[in-house]
């Protein structure tokens, strides 16, 4: 039997979400040799980030929108899907993108104890409206 070990960091007032990284379909690794194949790019052109929509909603985006996501660490910006089937306190990132989109920006460096392996899977966010300059909207700066 294994003890668990809670994160090294989870959402508190300022950073109320989980985020977590992973994989999509078209897009292997960084995406670096992948997103040089249009037919791959063009499935999956820009970053997005999935959100439930009663999540979305408090942040005021709608699906489609700009938003910024936010961690101690950086910001990064993705294209908001409202999805029905993710948990209201987490948000999903796929890590493929680089730039403006980088998901890893986000990311937790806390090293695992025993293996050394960083906490990538876990980070606490707050999810913001964008505007077209990827800065935080008015109302969210007010």
């Amino acid at each position: 039997v294994l003890d668990g070990q809670e994160a090294a960091e989870l959402p508190d007032t300022e950073y109320p979400l989980y985020a977590t990284t992973g994989r999509q379909l078209q897009h292997y690794q960084s995406g670096a040799q992948t997103r040089r194949v249009p037919e791959l790019l063009a499935a999956a052109p820009e970053p997005y980030v999935e959100v439930h929509p009663d999540t979305a909603r408090r942040a005021g985006l709608d699906d489609g929108d700009t938003a910024r996501i936010v961690s101690r660490r950086g910001a990064t910006l993705a294209r908001t899907r409202c999805v029905p089937s993710l948990r209201p306190d987490t948000v999903f990132l796929p890590f493929h993108v680089p730039g403006d989109g980088a998901a890893n920006a986000l990311t937790n460096p806390a090293l695992d104890p025993v293996s050394r392996m960083p906490e990538f899977k876990l980070s606490a966010v707050r999810l913001e409206r964008a505007d077209r300059r990827g800065t935080a909207s008015r109302e969210e700066a007010a």
